[in-house]
C-alpha cells in the first residue's frame, strides 16, 4: 500500500469505543483516588454505584469530539438501525404509538399454521413443569403421552413465560412479543456482527440492510429464519438464528482480541439450544470462523470457549442426541424430490434476474475478502460453501441420527449469500471511487463516501422491497389483458418501466402476521370452535376425563389452522387429551396415531411417509383407538359420520355443529393382559425403523401374533425372531415409493394364557401412573407411549411393548409408574454444571493476550510483503479494541516501562520499528489498557 496510515486521534470516529472507555474509567478513577486523602475511606452507596455504571459508557461515547468523520458515521449507523427496524414494525404489526394499527400487543391467541398449536407447549412448561423446578417433562396430552422439551426447544417457550409473570401482560401478548422478537432483532443481530468483527464501515449497516432481504426473502415459508416461516411456527429458529449472528460477533471480535470468552460461549449456546438445526450452524460456523484465524494462541482461545459452549449446551444437546432412537422420523425425504426439482431450483429460488444479480455481487464480496485478506469476511464465504455441500450430503439426512430435511439448511446459504452481496456491492462502489479519484483500488471510502454507498445500496433494497409490496412513490398499474365480455381486463403493478407479471401478486409476510396476531378469535368460525371446546370441557366432566381423536379435514383451517384441536388439552385444563399433537417427531406413538386418523377420516393429510394407510373405515379406526386407549372420537364430514354410526363400539354422546361426539366404549389406558408377551429378538440396523416396523405389523395385522410382541421382559417369556414378509413388501430400501416393511415371527409363538385379575384405583397424572391389582405376577398393559426414563416401584419393568407402549409385571398390589431424570440426564446437567464453572474460572482468569490483532502466519506474512491489504488492524477500518500501531517514540524521549507501544511497520519509508515491551510483573492481563497513546 502506497497511502499513509493516519494516527488516530482523542476523539476521531476510528477510536475504538471500548478502548476509550476504559481509559475514561481508569482516568476518572485515577483522578477521583487522587483527590480524596488515602486515610479516608471512599463509601459510595450502592445505588449511586449502579446508576454511574449504567449511564457512564453512554456517557462517555456522547461526551467524544463530534468530528465531521464521526457525525456521517453515526448518522449511517442510525439511519440504518431504524430504517431496518422501523420496516419489520410495520411487518409484524408493532406499533405501540399507535394502539389502533397494532395487532402485537393485542390480547388475542396466536394462531397461523403450526403457530396456533405452540400457544399450548408454553402454557405446560408454566403450569405443570416449572412448578416442580423442571424444564423438561413427560406430559399426557399428545400422543397418549410425549417426552415435553426434551427434543423441541425450551429457551423461547421459557422466554414466552417468564414475560407472562410480568403483571398485566396477557399469556397471549407475552407469546406473540418473543414470537416476533427474533425478526424485530434481526437487523440489530446483524449489525452487531459486523461491528464485533471489526468490518469497515459501512459494512457493518449493509449487514442490517441483508438480514432484512433474507427476512423478506419470499421464496420459502417452511425452512426457517424469514418473516414466513416464523409465521409458520418456526419462530424459535428466528430467534435461535439472532442469538447466534450476535454469538458469532462475540467470537469474532474475541478471536482477534482474545476477548469476550464467556459472553461468546454463553451466547452460542443459548442460541444451539434455541433450535436444533441453527445448532449445526452455530458448529459450522463457529468452527470454520476459528479455523481461518487459526494460530497458537487462537487455538487455545477457540478450544476453551468451544469446549466451554458445549458444557452449557449439554443439557438439552445431550438427552437429544442420547434419546433420538425412540423419537419418529417422519420421513420426509429430501430435495430435490422429482424430475421438476433441481439443485438449482433450491440455491435460486428468485427470478432469473435477481438470483443473478444476488450471486455475482456475492462472488464479489467473497473474492474482495479474500484478496484484503479480511479473516472473517473469508469465514463468511467459506461457510456458505460448506452449507452448499451440505444440503447435497444431508439428502440422506445426518449419519447415524437422521431427522434432517436437507431444505432446512437453506436459509443459511440464503442469509450468508445477502451479506456477502451487500459486501460485494460496497466493492463495486469503492472501485468507481477509486478509479474516478485516481487511488488504488484497495483504498478504502472515507466516512462520506461510505454514507454514499450505504445510502445506494440500501435505497436499491428498499425499492426492491417497495416494489414487492407495491407501495413505491409515481406507482400505479398498468392493463396488459384488454377486457372482453367473457373475462375482464388484466392489469399488472408497474413502477415506471418495470412491471410484475401477470401471476406475481403482492408479497405477503404482513398479511401472513396480520393473519397470527388477529387470533382466533378473529376467525369468523370463532364461535363454532368456541362451542365445541366448551362442549367437549363439559364432557370431561360429566363423562370423565380422556383423550380425543378428532377427524382430520382441511376445514379445520377455518378455526385459524388445521391444528386448531390440537389445543384441546389448553382449553381443558388436561382433562381432554388431543392424540394429535404438534411435536410430531417426540413421540414414537406418533405414526400409530396417523394410521388410526386415516381410519375415522375421509380425506386425512397422512403426514408419516412409508406408512400403509386406510382411509375411512371406522370398523379399523375402533380397533385401533382401543389399543391407542381412546375415549372420545370428534368427525364432522357425512362420510366420517356415516361410517362412525355403524360402529357398535361408538356411543353417540352429543353434536356441535358440525360435529358428532362419540365416545369409544370399552377404552382404557392401564388393563391387565389375557395372553404373555413374546419377546422380539433384536435385529440389526436403524431400531427405530426395525422398531417401527414391528410395531405396524402387530397394530395393523393383528391375526399373525397371538401375543403382543415386546422388545425386552422376563427369562420366563418366549423369544422369537422375526423376518421380513417379502409376499407384501412394497418397493425396496432407499426407493421414494416403497412403504415400511412388514415382519413375521419366524418361530410358532405359543400362546400363554394369564389368570385374570383386576385393576382398580386407576390414577393417572401427567408424569405418573398408579393403579392397585389384586393379584401380583400377571402382566398389566400400560398405553402410555414408552420412553426409558419412566420408571416403576411395586413391580418389574416397564417393558417396551407394540405399538409403542409399556407393560409392568407387579411385585405389589400397589404399582406407581413415574417419569424422572435418568442418571445419563443428569450427567449432562453436571456437564452444563461444570461449564457454569469454567464460565467463572475463565472470567477470573480474565482475557488472553495475542501480539496483534491477526493470527501470527498473517502478521508475519503482512510484515514480509510490507501490504496489510484490508487486515483488521489497518487504522481506517472501524475499531472496536484499541489500535496499537501507534507511531515510534524518539529515542530521546523518556519511556514510561508499563506501556506496550508498537509503530507501524507499514508507514512509507520505514523498514523498522522500536519495540517498547513490558517488563511490569504486576500488571494485569490487559497489557494495552495502560498504554498512553495518542488517543489520550
Amino acid at each position: 500500500m502506497t497511502d499513509d496510515v493516519e494516527t488516530p486521534t482523542a476523539g476521531s470516529g476510528d477510536d475504538d469505543p471500548a478502548e476509550f472507555l476504559e481509559r475514561f474509567d481508569r482516568e476518572f478513577t485515577a483522578s477521583d483516588q487522587l483527590a480524596v486523602p488515602l486515610t479516608v475511606p471512599l463509601t459510595v452507596p450502592l445505588v449511586q454505584r449502579a446508576v454511574r455504571r449504567v449511564l457512564r459508557r453512554p456517557v462517555a461515547w456522547w461526551n467524544r469530539e463530534w468530528t465531521n468523520e464521526r457525525v456521517a458515521r453515526v448518522l449511517v449507523t442510525s439511519a440504518s438501525l431504524v430504517t431496518t427496524t422501523v420496516i419489520m414494525m410495520l411487518i409484524v404489526h408493532f406499533n405501540p404509538l399507535s394502539p389502533s394499527r397494532d395487532l402485537l400487543l393485542d390480547n388475542t391467541t396466536p394462531t397461523g399454521g403450526d403457530m396456533g398449536a405452540h400457544v399450548w407447549a408454553p402454557a405446560f412448561l408454566r403450569d405443570n413443569l416449572l412448578p416442580n423446578f423442571q424444564l423438561s417433562g413427560w406430559s399426557m396430552d399428545w400422543y397418549g403421552g410425549l417426552p415435553l422439551y426434551r427434543f423441541y426447544m425450551v429457551i423461547p417457550a421459557l422466554a414466552i413465560v417468564l414475560l407472562d409473570a410480568v403483571p398485566f401482560v396477557p399469556y397471549g401478548v407475552a407469546f406473540k412479543i418473543v414470537a416476533a422478537s427474533g425478526l424485530l432483532l434481526f437487523p440489530l443481530a446483524c449489525w452487531t456482527f459486523g461491528r464485533l468483527a471489526k468490518f469497515r464501515q459501512p459494512i457493518p449497516e449493509l449487514f442490517a440492510f441483508a438480514s432484512l432481504c433474507f427476512l423478506l426473502d419470499e421464496s420459502f415459508e417452511i425452512y426457517g429464519g424469514n418473516v414466513k416461516s416464523t409465521m409458520a411456527g418456526e419462530y424459535s429458529f428466528s430467534i435461535a438464528l439472532t442469538l447466534a449472528m450476535f454469538g458469532f460477533g462475540l467470537l469474532a471480535h474475541g478471536l482477534r482480541t482474545g476477548r469476550f470468552r464467556v459472553w461468546a460461549a454463553v451466547v452460542l449456546s443459548l442460541a444451539a439450544v434455541s433450535h436444533g438445526i441453527v445448532l449445526i450452524f452455530v458448529a459450522v460456523g463457529a468452527i470454520v470462523m476459528s479455523l481461518v484465524w487459526i494460530d497458537a494462541k487462537r487455538a487455545w482461545y477457540a478450544v476453551s470457549a468451544g469446549v466451554t459452549t458445549l458444557l452449557l449446551s449439554a443439557w438439552w444437546v445431550g438427552p437429544f442426541l442420547f434419546g433420538h432412537e425412540f423419537m419418529t422420523d417422519m420421513k420426509y425425504g429430501f430435495r430435490p424430490s422429482s424430475s421438476t426439482d433441481s439443485f438449482w431450483d433450491m440455491f435460486f429460488p428468485l427470478t432469473t434476474a435477481l438470483d443473478f444479480l444476488i450471486t455475482s455481487l456475492a462472488i464479489i464480496g467473497f473474492v474482495a475478502m479474500i484478496m484484503r485478506r479480511n479473516l472473517t469476511g473469508t469465514a463468511l464465504g467459506l461457510t456458505t460453501l460448506v452449507f452448499v455441500g451440505l444440503v447435497y450430503v444431508t439428502r440422506d439426512s445426518l449419519p447415524g441420527i437422521g431427522l434432517l430435511w436437507n431444505p432446512r439448511l437453506l436459509p443459511f446459504v440464503y442469509l450468508l449469500r445477502y451479506m456477502l452481496m451487500v459486501i460485494g456491492g460496497l466493492e463495486l462502489i469503492t472501485w468507481v471511487f477509486n478509479g474516478a479519484r485516481k487511488r488504488l483500488a484497495s483504498h478504502e471510502l472515507n466516512p462520506f463516501e461510505g454514507a454514499f454507498a450505504a445510502s445506494a445500496i440500501g435505497l436499491s433494497c428498499l425499492t426492491v422491497f417497495g416494489f414487492m409490496y407495491e407501495t413505491l412513490p409515481f406507482d400505479g398499474r398498468v392493463i396488459v389483458t384488454e377486457g372482453t365480455e367473457e373475462a375482464a381486463a388484466t392489469s399488472v403493478y408497474a413502477w415506471g418501466p418495470f412491471r410484475k407479471t401477470a401471476d406475481a401478486g403482492r408479497a405477503v409476510a404482513d398479511g401472513w402476521t396480520r393473519y397470527n396476531w388477529g387470533g382466533y378469535e378473529a376467525r369468523t368460525q370463532f364461535p363454532e370452535y368456541n362451542a365445541l371446546v366448551t362442549q367437549m370441557d363439559e364432557i370431561g366432566q360429566t363423562n370423565g376425563c380422556g383423550r380425543a381423536l378428532w377427524e382430520n379435514n382441511s376445514d379445520n383451517g377455518q378455526y385459524g389452522t388445521t391444528m386448531a384441536l390440537m389445543l384441546l388439552p389448553h382449553w381443558t385444563d388436561g382433562c381432554i387429551g388431543s392424540m394429535e399433537g404438534l411435536f410430531f417427531e417426540a413421540s414414537g406413538t406418533t405414526p400409530y396415531h396417523f394410521l388410526t386418523a386415516a381410519a375415522v377420516s375421509e380425506s386425512s393429510s397422512n403426514p408419516v411417509r412409508e406408512l400403509r394407510y386406510t382411509n375411512n373405515d371406522a370398523e379399523v379406526g375402533v380397533r385401533h383407538m382401543l389399543d391407542l386407549g381412546v375415549r372420545y372420537l370428534m368427525v364432522r364430514t357425512d362420510a366420517a359420520k356415516a361410517e362412525a354410526s355403524d360402529q357398535d363400539e361408538l356411543r353417540f354422546i352429543t353434536t356441535s355443529a358440525p360435529w358428532d361426539i362419540y365416545e369409544v366404549t370399552g377404552s382404557s389406558i392401564v388393563e391387565p393382559l389375557t395372553v404373555q408377551p413374546v419377546i422380539v429378538n433384536e435385529r440389526a440396523g436403524d431400531q427405530r425403523e426395525r422398531n417401527l416396523e414391528l410395531g405396524t405389523s402387530w397394530f395393523q395385522r393383528r391375526d399373525d401374533w397371538p401375543a403382543i410382541p415386546a422388545d425386552e421382559g422376563p427369562e420366563s417369556w418366549q423369544r422369537i425372531d422375526v423376518d421380513i414378509d417379502m409376499d407384501v413388501r412394497i418397493g425396496e430400501p432407499g426407493e421414494r415409493s416403497r412403504n415400511v416393511d412388514y415382519v413375521l415371527p419366524v418361530q410358532e409363538i405359543v400362546p400363554v394364557a394369564l389368570p385374570e385379575i383386576t385393576v382398580t384405583d386407576i390414577e393417572i397424572g401427567q408424569q405418573s401412573v398408579e393403579f392397585t391389582v389384586d393379584q401380583i405376577g400377571v402382566p398389566v398393559l400400560v398405553r402410555v407411549s414408552y420412553f426409558p426414563n419412566w420408571h416403576v416401584s411395586g413391580a418389574d419393568g416397564p417393558y417396551r411393548v407394540s405399538p409403542n407402549h409399556m407393560v409392568v409385571v407387579p411385585t405389589s398390589t400397589d404399582v406407581r409408574m413415574e417419569y424422572r431424570k435418568s442418571s445419563l440426564d443428569w450427567f449432562f446437567y453436571a456437564l452444563t454444571a461444570l461449564g457454569i464453572a469454567l464460565c467463572v474460572f475463565w472470567r477470573r482468569r480474565g482475557d488472553l493476550q495475542f501480539v496483534g490483532e491477526l493470527p501470527s502466519w498473517s502478521l508475519h506474512r503482512a510484515l514480509d510483503t510490507g501490504d496489510t491489504g484490508d487486515t483488521e488492524f489497518a487504522l481506517n477500518d472501524v475499531a472496536l479494541v484499541p489500535d496499537v500501531w501507534a507511531p515510534a517514540r524518539a529515542a530521546s524521549e523518556v519511556v514510561d516501562p508499563t506501556p506496550v507501544s508498537l509503530p507501524s511497520p507499514f508507514d512509507v519509508g520505514q523498514q523498522q520499528s522500536n519495540l517498547v515491551i513490558n517488563t511490569d510483573d504486576n500488571d494485569n492481563d490487559n497489557d494495552n489498557d495502560n498504554n498512553p497513546g495518542p488517543g489520550h
